[in-house]
């Protein structure tokens, strides 16, 4: 599924759909997969219904809620966007990827003050994510915490620069 995906991200829809279509269909990370490629190609009833699929067959696991949010938010439904992370971070509240675009969303609706105790929360679960940290700079620049937004871009940079580098030792 993540070669189908990678050509679908490249533009490739053909070739992805093709791989898509040889896979099982009881394969959950197949179905995710193909509802974030249907996602890039503004298919959005398409991949409202592989998510659907992949959260109903697997209630307690928030991947596919959390994929589904993320879908919703680049659509611009912001609203239903959080209720799908909120949904996610119900099911697994340990995994900060709903935490993060939820706060996305809130600045996308004007509510950076809101969208920074998203951000706290997720630092306790991914306190070395680079993106993170600048997703809650932006929030805190937003609401105009200044200083505090420069010293999250810094910590942001310096994540990313480790995990390049640490990336390119292990090389």
């Amino acid at each position: 599924p993540q070669l189908a995906y990678a050509n679908a991200m490249m533009g490739e829809f053909d070739k992805a759909d093709a791989i898509f279509k040889a896979l099982p269909e009881d394969c959950d990370i197949c179905l995710r997969y193909r509802g974030k490629a249907e996602a890039a190609h503004h298919n959005w009833a398409a991949a409202t219904h592989l998510f659907a699929l992949v959260s109903a067959r697997a209630p307690d696991i928030p991947f596919a809620d959390a994929d589904w949010g993320e879908m919703l938010l680049h659509k611009g439904d912001l609203d239903g966007a959080m209720a799908k992370f909120e949904s996610a971070h119900a099911k697994g509240p340990h995994y900060a990827d709903p935490l993060e675009m939820w706060g996305e969303a809130l600045i996308a609706k004007n509510r950076s003050d809101l969208a920074l105790a998203k951000f706290e929360e997720a630092n306790k679960c991914a306190p070395n994510w680079g993106r993170l940290h600048l997703k809650w700079g932006e929030a805190l620049w937003w609401a105009g915490r200044r200083d505090d937004a420069k010293k999250q871009f810094a910590v942001a940079a310096t994540l990313d620069l480790a995990a390049s580098e640490k990336s390119e030792r292990s090389e």
